[in-house]
Parts: structure tokens; sequence; C-alpha cells
């Protein structure tokens, strides 16, 4: 393991924890912001059966998204009662986006939908494989359209490109800069509640 995926693998599960755990409290403010890292900090490093939360949560995911990790830190950023970098309408798009390419992506991970057709396959280097272009022109029109619109999530969309291009994490597939299965259930839950919300009203 590279001292960049030890460093990413301790990363993205210290900013998980320190969400939740200001979530659950109902914490907020800078204090308490800053108590809930120390436990979060702290949790990550404990021995869980023998290991620390980062040999597990590598063992089980190895690539954990860009898009994740941002919007995590912005979340804890927000809670914490600093510059609002997001705004409702930013939300929205993160958790439609999120949810799109889990739709996209794990039925066909799944062995669902027409046979001999892997998505996962589009997201391999793109300067290799013709194909793959889909993909990654999607996702940069995408980046793009959101920004000229003024939706501050395409920032974010737009830095995971730039991590892909750059070779930030293990993996060459762009699908993991992308999405991860928490950033996809998440986006799943809170679109097909909202979509519940709106047609109950």
């Amino acid at each position: 393991m590279t001292t960049a995926v030890a460093i990413w693998t301790f990363l993205v599960p210290l900013l998980l924890l320190w969400w939740i755990f200001q979530r659950a409290a109902g914490l907020k403010g800078g204090l308490a912001t800053i108590v809930a890292g120390v436990a979060a900090f702290g949790a990550v490093l404990f021995p869980w059966f023998g290991h620390s939360l980062p040999h597990w949560s590598a063992s089980l995911s190895g690539n954990f998204s860009v898009i994740m990790a941002v919007l995590l830190l912005v979340g804890i950023i927000s809670r914490a009662g600093g510059c609002g970098f997001f705004r409702a309408g930013d939300w929205k798009a993160a958790w439609i986006f999120g949810a799109v390419a889990s739709l996209l992506l794990y039925p066909s991970a799944l062995g669902l939908g027409p046979q001999n057709f892997d998505s996962y396959a589009l997201g391999w280097p793109w300067l290799f494989r013709g194909q793959s272009l889909v993909l990654f022109g999607g996702a940069g029109l995408t980046a793009a359209l959101l920004i000229w619109c003024g939706n501050r999530f395409g920032y974010v969309l737009l830095l995971a490109l730039l991590a892909y291009a750059t070779g930030f994490q293990e993996s060459e597939n762009l699908w993991d800069y992308l999405l991860d299965p928490v950033y996809g259930a998440v986006s799943l839950l809170v679109v097909l509640w909202s979509a519940i919300r709106r047609v109950s009203r």
C-alpha cells in the first residue's frame, strides 16, 4: 500500500465518522466540531478486532470516491458554522448525480441488463480505450453545465476529474473517483425520500 493510499484510507473513514458524530449528537459550532473530530480520530485509530478502522475499510473498499470525501468535508465545515459552500440546489445536484451514477454502474456490476456489457469498463483510461471517452466526456460536460448554471457541485465533479487525470488514487478507473457504495446508497435514499415526500404532498 502506497503512502497516498494509506492516507486516503485513513482520511475518508475519519471524515465519515466525524460527520456522523456531529449529527448523532446534534452538535453545532466550532468547539463541538472539534470534540466530534477528536472522537472520530480516536475511533479510527482504535484496534477494532485487532486492527484499526483503515485496515478494515481498505479491505472492504479500496477506493473511496473523491466526491464523497469532499461532500463530507463540506458538510462538516457547514455544521461547524463555517461558510456554507453548498446551497440547497448544490446538495440536490450531488444526490441526483450519485443516484443516477449508481443506477448506471451497479446493476451492470451485478450482472443485470444487457449481456456482454459492463459499465465499469467505461471508466478505464479513455486515452487508450475509445469507449471510455463516453464516461469521461459525460462527466466533464456535466461539470461544465453545472458550473455554467452556477451550481457549485460542478466544481466538486471537476475536482474528481482532475484527481483522476493526475492519478491521485491507486485505481485507474474513473468510476472509483466519482462513486463508491456509501455515496451511492445515500444518494439513492435521499432521492427516493424526496420523491416520496413530493408524491405525498
